[in-house]
């Protein structure tokens, strides 16, 4: 029945397990046996219609507060999610940064470590579900990932959570930021992301998320074969898959995987006589990568089980 509500929004996200991240942006709702969850856009949805829905079935999560309750944080927060007035601020280009972490720190010391990690010109905006952003104005001098790995080691040394970063597009402060961070969300709480990275970007994530949206007759037909091929040597996806991540650097490849280099080689030639497809070209490349990417996804979901 939970399902059935795609015809009434069929923008809706569907997932058959507890989202790890609620999107505030959507309104979560789950049945009794708590095996389908799924996140409508609040504006998409009226006030009447949550209460409604409330009645039939099992709203997820609780209200969220923002931690710091500066008039900037506020301001953000009411532009981006409620719908509010563009911030007073310079007309420039900005990028928001999103985290997760995967655990509870208490409110106030969360608040000085971000104080104290962070630079100056960057806007936080910290939610109590360990949730946030960080608004970054385009400069010389940005964020980066060793320092946003950084951070994240710091946050696990000293509270023992581990944190997940998802670096959005710079954008030029206007009415459609709003849009555009939607569209960021949405990949940032896309279920099936399969890399462990700690930082994750739109070019890091679009993959998965083509894959997210292809059609399953489409995968069977495009990617069945190769996956096929996949299943037969365990260690394939994963060797193929680091190696197209490392730019078909086999000796990087190697030295991930802590394998031999000729080993490494091997398999690979081996993948390509098997296949037929020259993983070293980029459109070689794309179709493997898919593939490998949705046999670790039925792999996991398999597991899952």
């Amino acid at each position: 029945m939970l399902t059935s509500l795609l015809k009434k929004y069929p923008e809706a996200s569907v997932r058959s397990s507890r989202p790890g991240t609620l999107d505030l942006g959507k309104a979560w709702f789950t049945n009794e046996e708590e095996d389908t969850f799924i996140g409508i856009d609040r504006n998409k949805i009226t006030e009447e219609e949550v209460e409604l829905l409330k009645c039939l079935f099992i709203e997820v999560g609780s209200p969220i507060t923002i931690l710091n309750g500066s008039f900037e944080a506020r301001e953000w927060f009411s532009f981006l999610y409620e719908g509010g007035h563009q911030p007073q601020i310079a007309q420039d280009e900005y990028r928001i940064i999103q985290f997760s972490m995967n655990g509870e720190i208490e409110h106030s010391m969360m608040k000085e470590a971000f104080q104290h990690l962070l630079p100056e010109d960057v806007q936080s905006v910290l939610f109590s579900d360990g949730t946030g952003l960080f608004i970054e104005q385009k400069s010389n001098e940005v964020l980066d990932h060793e320092q946003l790995f950084t951070i994240s080691h710091v946050i696990e040394s000293d509270f023992f959570v581990s944190t997940l970063f998802f670096t959005g597009q710079f954008h030029k402060l206007g009415p459609h930021l709003p849009e555009a961070f939607s569209f960021e969300r949405k990949l940032f709480s896309m279920p099936g992301s399969l890399s462990h990275s700690t930082i994750h970007s739109v070019e890091s994530l679009l993959p998965s998320f083509l894959l997210h949206c292809l059609p399953s007759e489409w995968k069977t037909h495009l990617l069945g074969h190769v996956i096929t091929i996949l299943e037969e040597d365990p260690d394939w996806t994963q060797i193929i898959k680091v190696f197209l991540e490392n730019q078909a650097n086999v000796s990087q490849t190697a030295k991930q995987l802590f394998m031999h280099r000729n080993s490494v080689q091997y398999r690979i030639e081996r993948f390509i006589d098997k296949t037929g497809i020259d993983i070293r070209s980029f459109q070689g490349a794309i179709l493997a990568y898919l593939a490998c990417l949705d046999h670790l996804h039925d792999k996991v979901n398999k597991e899952e089980e």
